[in-house]
């Protein structure tokens, strides 16, 4: 089998990420800021302690690279895919308000690209079948457990999100749900 070409995964998968999550905040390029000042720290913590997520909206975390973690993400409705994937440390940053996050599995059957920025999150799977996307822009939740300088541990739900073969037809509707690690 052959192994897909990860440089033009990676342009399809940030793509996806960066039009679905849509920033107003900035320009909506890697490592723009909203404006002169640099990027606050996080809080020590975001979401969690029983009292649910969130709400969809992302962190602000600070430069440089990630080194770990890993994704377990489901899709259901119509097209069903289920996998775990690890962090792809060459491709998974940090820079200015933007996270990216790069996850292959071993096969290479199974890409999740993530974007997280200081005000919304989103996500795209990508299989040799079909391509999914989603952000809080459209309906997606995310619950961060954790998301400190060195650490983010999240969950996220997109339900009703767009998805679409490989050929490029419209796929129908997916539920997006999952959990990311990603560590420093």
């Amino acid at each position: 089998m052959r192994r897909p070409d990860c440089p033009l995964i990676i342009t399809v998968v940030v793509g996806l990420v960066l039009a679905a999550c849509a920033s107003p905040a900035g320009n909506g390029e890697p490592g723009a800021s909203s404006g002169s000042e640099p990027s606050a720290a996080p809080a020590a913590s975001q979401g969690g302690g029983g009292g649910g997520g969130t709400g969809g909206i992302g962190v602000t975390l600070p430069d440089g690279a990630w080194t770990g973690g890993d994704v377990h993400v489901t899709v259901s409705g119509d097209a069903d895919v289920t996998g775990d994937a690890p962090l792809i440390p060459t491709q998974s940053y940090t820079t200015g308000d933007s996270t990216v996050l790069f996850y292959v599995s071993a096969d290479s059957q199974l890409s999740v690209g993530v974007a997280i920025y200081s005000d919304s999150f989103a996500i795209s799977v990508t299989t040799p079948d079909v391509v999914a996307g989603a952000g809080t822009t459209m309906n997606c939740d995310v619950e961060y457990h954790t998301a400190e300088d060195n650490n983010i541990d999240a969950d996220f739900s997109c339900p009703n999100s767009p998805s679409f073969t490989t050929s490029g037809a419209a796929g129908g509707s997916v539920n997006i749900q999952g959990s990311l690690t990603a560590t420093r």
